[in-house]
């Protein structure tokens, strides 16, 4: 195996671990993963449509549309109307959304807190700057 190989497989192996985490904080939540993304966005994007969702998260509008109607019925947000676009509604959270939003970030910086332990802030940096030109690069193809 090549160093390049090593460095793939080493990667995958972190962005499981990450993923593997992050889903039992989600389901610790009751919310499916589509549902977790959902509302990190709109708590993090405040007053945004479901349209708006749908082209960040690069799915179909009925798939957008379908995880924000389950979010509803669960009391997490709510639709209300767009005062700029009569067609469309924003989306905001709820109490019950702020709350399961702060559970899921408060175990996001667990996560990331537990990932970086030992590193210098040089190293962190470093890891930054380094895992943003990973991403570009792939981004290009």
């Amino acid at each position: 195996m090549n160093e390049d190989e090593m460095i793939s497989r080493q990667l995958l192996q972190l962005a499981r671990r990450i993923k593997q985490r992050r889903n039992l904080h989600i389901q610790d939540l009751n919310l499916t993963l589509g549902q977790g993304d959902a509302l990190k966005y709109f708590a993090e994007n405040p007053s945004q449509t479901i349209a708006m969702f749908k082209d960040y998260q690069g799915i179909t509008h009925q798939t957008a549309r379908v995880i924000v109607k389950h979010m509803v019925t669960l009391g997490i947000v709510t639709l209300v109307p767009n005062p700029n676009d009569g067609r469309s509604k924003l989306v905001q959270v709820t109490p019950l959304g702020a709350s399961k939003y702060a559970q899921l970030d408060k175990h996001g910086w667990q996560t990331s807190e537990e990932l970086f332990t030992g590193f210098t802030p040089e190293e962190r940096q470093c890891f930054l700057t380094l895992a943003r030109r990973a991403n570009a690069n792939l981004e290009r193809e």
